[in-house]
């Protein structure tokens, strides 16, 4: 059998012959690839990053690309657990609001929740005009998670990562729980088959 790489253009050939375990599996590797092991790493290093005398740099930081991947994570996921529904903020909500901090349904703050803020104002201000529009990314590890303040929101980066990565393992674990009937992995599936089978 040949080594799958994770590297979609390569592995193409091999992947409709992939089970559903294999389906699975090579998702994950190729989430863990392409988005969350790289995210961990700017997260370490480059969000304030330093030169090789420890030395900060001071016209660098990937904070803002490293805001915009996770909100793009979200939505790249969501596509898979709606099955490929249209609209983006659907694709976007559905990872969120199905496998991610239930604060983002409940908390309000300025008449919207934090899941409505982290899209409008996080996910669509970076993507159209590298700006989070009212807020943004702020704290350490050991900080809180969510910080409003003057009604705006400010979202710690390091706990956005960790519980993109914790609803990313629930989703894996619910994947390898359902049946084949089971609407969660047809849902999967087609993704599956439309993006890394069919190169849609």
């Amino acid at each position: 059998m040949t080594t799958l790489t994770g590297w979609v253009d390569y592995d193409r050939p091999f992947l409709p012959a992939l089970g559903r375990t294999g389906r699975i599996d090579y998702f994950e590797t190729r989430t863990r690839l392409v988005a969350l092991n790289p995210l961990h790493r700017i997260l370490q290093r480059e969000i304030l990053p330093r030169d090789a005398a420890g030395n900060r740099i001071e016209d660098s930081s990937a904070l803002l690309i490293f805001g915009i991947a996770i909100c793009c994570s979200i939505e790249a996921l969501g596509k898979f657990v709606n099955g490929g529904a249209r609209g983006n903020q659907r694709r976007f909500e559905a990872f969120l609001h199905s496998y991610m901090n239930p604060g983002f349904q409940t908390e309000e703050l300025a008449g919207n929740t934090y899941g409505e803020m982290l899209w409008r104002y996080f996910r669509n201000g970076l993507a159209h005009g590298f700006a989070v529009c009212h807020g943004g990314y702020e704290g350490n590890a050991d900080e809180p998670y969510f910080r409003p303040r003057d009604g705006v929101l400010t979202i710690n980066p390091a706990s956005l990562l960790e519980d993109l990565c914790c609803g990313f393992d629930r989703y894996l674990g619910d994947l390898r729980s359902a049946s084949d009937a089971d609407q969660l992995y047809q849902k999967f599936n087609a993704v599956f088959t439309s993006v890394f089978v069919n190169g849609e």
